[in-house]
């Protein structure tokens, strides 16, 4: 991994190595250390400051003692460091306050701070002990890294907040049109409405012309500057993209550039991730949304090309509006998890309860490559056969977890579930990469046998 600025770089360099030791080493993290990882709290960089937070929520898990000196220096850093800081050191403060509730409020009541809604459910939460079963309520949800962005509710719509689909129904006989490619400069994409933004890109929704007509489309621009290097790697991964976008449960590229900066142009999918649906699929959905996208990436295997980053959030759904037809998963942004990795000082590419433990741990489990899909297509569809993530804890010790812990069978949290999908989603979650399958083809072939058997 390269740095994209030298200054920045450093501090993602510091964060990386301490994030990684206190998952991989915690017991080796020194006084020294914790130094160090309290000074990343003064960055600007949002990444390193998660990825400090979570540091020390490790840290404290495995050694108390080695952090209860930290409060007063956090608690300082309230009074010294912008607004635009203080989450991630809440989030440090909540973790520490696991173990030490006193030391944490003493600490805060004698700060002579603004008491916004934010700070008084802090302190409220810490005086009142809730830190006792779970940090995770001042810790905020493990998913809050997102470097891709999240589209926002249209507000124009009358559609915002859509039920969920009835139990019954079945997927549709051919999979939705899908917009025509053009080759284009991004001039040629009229900008309609800001869609929202993550920490690496901004949205729009655009509208293009073609022999058809108008078309409509998302556009997703990198906010960086990058050097020459990067936009090579860029145009690589967008036309890697493009090879395999004629499968109908992969979001197609309508066109991409790199002037003035990184941009690419995908189909609008009007419906809602993955994410936003989980726990709410009848059985017969589930296992269908299960093989389209498991289809979708036997199919870019095929011709080589990995994704790097599945999650959820990654799988978006096309409208069919029509209450008795599903609407159709499609999988996007492949590659790009592995690209935005240079911008941020965490090393995985994808949110922590995602992460497969070679992208967390890769000098113990090797690096990312088509073994990895394998494990998060395991991951996914345990998800959403159970409703949950094998791992639940804030993102520092999940991501402990994930490379020193093996995840309860799946069965444990759906009744019902067959032996045969668990000895499937085992194998598919294995740590060393040697023990999981061999293909995603080899997957497929199993789990959908297994989910057969849970449908009869």
């Amino acid at each position: 991994m390269y740095n994209v600025m030298e200054g920045p770089g450093t501090e993602q360099q510091v964060a990386e190595t301490m994030l990684t030791v206190a998952i991989t080493e915690p017991e080796e993290i020194t006084p020294a250390d914790v130094s160090r990882i309290l000074h990343l709290f003064e960055s600007h960089d949002k990444t390193v400051r998660l990825s400090a937070s979570w540091a020390l929520g490790l840290v404290v898990s495995e050694n108390p003692t080695a952090v209860a000196g930290s409060v007063d220096t956090l608690v300082s850093l309230l009074a010294s460091e912008p607004e635009s800081v203080h989450e991630e050191i809440y989030r440090a403060l909540g973790y520490i306050a696991s173990e030490y509730p006193t030391l944490v409020r003493d600490a805060l009541e004698a700060l002579d701070i603004d008491h916004d809604t934010h700070d008084k459910r802090f302190i409220a939460a810490v005086r009142d002990r809730e830190l006792s079963d779970s940090v995770t309520t001042l810790a905020g949800p493990a998913s809050e890294y997102e470097g891709l962005g999240a589209v926002a509710p249209d507000r124009e719509s009358t559609d915002t907040s859509p039920e969920p689909r009835p139990t019954r129904g079945r997927p549709p006989a051919s999979p939705p049109p899908t917009p025509p490619r053009i080759d284009a400069r991004r001039g040629a994409f009229e900008r309609v409405k800001s869609r929202g933004a993550g920490s690496h890109v901004d949205l729009w929704l655009v509208r293009y012309s073609t022999r058809e007509g108008q078309q409509s489309a998302l556009l997703k621009r990198i906010r960086h500057r990058a050097p020459a290097v990067f936009d090579a790697e860029f145009t690589e991964t967008l036309d890697e993209w493009q090879s395999i976008d004629d499968h109908d449960a992969i979001v197609p590229v309508v066109s991409h550039g790199t002037i003035p900066k990184p941009w690419f142009v995908v189909e609008y999918q009007e419906g809602r991730r993955l994410s936003e649906r989980l726990g709410s699929l009848s059985d017969r959905e589930a296992h269908w949304i299960i093989d389209r996208i498991v289809d979708a990436v036997c199919h870019a295997h095929g011709s080589g090309v990995l994704h790097g980053g599945l999650s959820p959030r990654h799988i978006i759904f096309s409208r069919t509006y029509a209450d008795h037809l599903w609407d159709y998963p499609k999988l996007s942004n492949w590659g790009i998890p592995r690209l935005l990795c240079q911008f941020t000082a965490l090393p995985m590419g994808v949110p922590p309860s995602y992460a497969a433990p070679e992208q967390v741990a890769p000098d113990q489990f090797g690096g990312v490559d088509a073994s990895t899909d394998i494990y998060h297509l395991g991951l996914m569809s345990y998800e959403i056969l159970t409703g949950r993530l094998p791992f639940a804890d804030h993102p520092g010790a999940v991501l402990r977890k994930i490379v020193t812990e093996q995840p309860p069978v799946a069965s444990q949290f759906a009744d019902g579930l067959p032996e045969a999908v668990d000895t499937v989603l085992t194998k598919a979650l294995r740590k060393s990469k040697v023990h999981r399958y061999n293909t995603v083809r080899d997957f497929q072939t199993e789990l959908g046998g297994a989910l057969r058997g849970a449908s009869l």
